[in-house]
């Protein structure tokens, strides 16, 4: 009888198919019985709280598991590319640019706030908290020529015809700048203990952002033989809305003391609208002639940073029925690439222009106060 390969090939293939799914079937059911004898374990060693991860947030008695938080910012503000002129001191070298340097706009110290509302839910010890930040900045800043010196303007397009051969600079220069932020956080969160004296807690939610800035500056005499003043102003309105998430930390001192540090990150998808509007002045006259009126929009992508770090300090009473938190801390904050003005380079083409000058930061004290009802 001769062997035939047609029909055993086949039927071997079955089998080992059969084999296989009786096979991973078993593993299967071996992996589900062990994550269920991990669980079981875990139960077992539960605290009080019935977590197998013990909730560390405040736990107040027969109370509307509410909680409300205010802080108050001592802050100031940064931005990359806010330069107003190049300041010579001594033109005597004709031809160079030796003892100069870079004059631009900082923020100043400035008062803002942040407040919102907490919800302590039943389930697993999660809450949800509503945050609004407001911070406000401005910043002066004024560069004058003096007898041997000179002032160049870094905002005026080059190929403005207000300059001319014979004058490139101008008697003096006037830079303001003006920056709010009014930021919502959306977030769910969990705080629970590691060991006895550490908690942490884990959140995401949502964030939007709206940025509203004003970066304008004067040039007196920019054209000194015909006697014509330069003004440059630009603003950008955005508006952005995407993820956020960090993880907070506290470390327990005693006698309700700990200290704290907590880091999170956010990409916002948002809108920039930038407007651009430059004008020459004749000063005898007063008459304004509007040299560039453009505007740019357009969408993007911008990550943000946040870091905090401080001492805290906490305490329940009314028998457990109120918790009361106070904080002292640092912050920093990194919006990157906020910094789209745009800035004219070409003497021959006027549509030549670079943008994304530069991160906005704001960085400061924060005294903050808590409490759950």
């Amino acid at each position: 009888m001769q062997f035939n390969w047609k029909h055993v090939l086949p039927l071997a293939l079955t089998s080992l198919v059969s084999f296989s799914s009786v096979v991973s079937a078993d593993s299967d059911n071996a992996q589900t019985r062990n994550l269920e004898n991990r669980v079981s374990a875990l139960e077992q060693r539960k605290g009080a709280s019935g977590m197998i991860n013990p909730q560390g947030r405040p736990q107040v008695r027969d109370g509307a598991d509410l909680f409300i938080f205010a802080d108050l910012l001592y802050w100031n503000a940064h931005q990359n590319g806010m330069n107003v002129a190049v300041k010579q001191d001594d033109t005597s070298g004709a031809g160079t640019l030796d003892d100069a340097h870079v004059k631009s706009l900082r923020g100043k110290w400035n008062w803002g706030f942040r407040t919102g509302l907490g919800y302590n839910t039943m389930h697993d010890g999660w809450d949800i908290k509503l945050t609004w930040l407001r911070y406000t900045d401005t910043s002066h800043k004024t560069v004058h020529s003096g007898s041997a010196g000179a002032v160049y303007a870094t905002q005026v397009m080059p190929n403005n015809p207000i300059y001319t051969t014979t004058n490139q600079s101008a008697d003096k220069a006037h830079g303001y700048w003006s920056f709010n932020l009014n930021q919502l956080d959306l977030d769910l969160g969990r705080e629970f203990f590691v060991s006895k004296w550490l908690t942490l807690r884990p959140h995401m939610g949502l964030r939007t952002d709206w940025i509203h800035q004003v970066f304008s500056n004067d040039y007196d005499e920019l054209d000194a033989s015909n006697l014509q003043d330069a003004e440059t102003k630009l603003k950008d309105h955005w508006w952005g809305l995407g993820l956020a998430g960090g993880l907070d930390t506290q470390w327990g001192l005693g006698n309700g003391w700990s200290l704290f540090g907590n880091a999170g990150a956010a990409i916002v998808y948002g809108f920039h609208q930038i407007h651009d509007k430059q004008d020459n002045e004749v000063i005898s006259t007063d008459v304004e002639t509007t040299y560039a009126n453009l505007g740019n929009a357009y969408r993007i992508s911008h990550p943000i940073l946040d870091f905090q770090a401080g001492i805290r300090w906490n305490t329940m009473f009314c028998n457990d029925r109120f918790h009361i938190g106070l904080q002292l801390g640092w912050e920093h904050h990194v919006y990157f690439s906020q910094n789209q003005f745009p800035l004219f380079t070409s003497t021959n083409n006027p549509g030549v222009f670079v943008s994304n000058q530069g991160d906005l930061t704001m960085q400061g004290y924060t005294f903050s106060a808590r409490f759950d009802f």
